[in-house]
């Protein structure tokens, strides 16, 4: 009787065992589309104009790094008129308003505006606040 007993339980423990694997690869699975992700791949890539308005040096280079790893073409990194804005700020440059919502969804932040601009190469200008931090800071 106690090999039979033996038996179950080796079955129960790789059965266990099987379980605990599948569960462990849909948890790692899940966790790495944890996060901003572009809302669908567009047409051709937004073109985004990268200016650093938050007063820290290096800033809108982290945060074109973080840009393109979401599979933005990020163009020009650049500083903006002035280094004291508070929030960072998404300028929709063409009349399409997609491309600058696509772009404020990634980036997870309500300030987009509308400003028609005819320059060809850029779709998007971004604005770089004081509250990039959050995306550039190491989690």
């Amino acid at each position: 009787m106690a090999k039979k007993s033996s038996g179950r339980s080796r079955v129960l423990d790789i059965t266990l065992a099987a379980l605990f694997v599948l569960v462990a690869a849909m948890v790692v699975s899940a966790a790495l589309r944890v996060g901003p992700q572009t809302a669908g791949r567009p047409k051709r890539p937004i073109r985004i104009e990268l200016l650093n308005g938050s007063g820290r040096t290096g800033l809108a280079g982290e945060l074109a790094s973080y840009l393109r790893d979401g599979g933005f073409d990020v163009l020009v990194v650049s500083n903006a008129d002035r280094s004291d804005y508070r929030n960072t700020i998404v300028v929709n440059r063409t009349e399409w308003t997609d491309q600058g919502t696509t772009v404020a969804d990634y980036l997870g932040t309500r300030h987009v505006i509308q400003q028609i601009r005819a320059q060809e190469m850029i779709d998007v200008t971004v604005i770089v606040g004081r509250d990039a931090r959050r995306w550039t800071q190491p989690r």
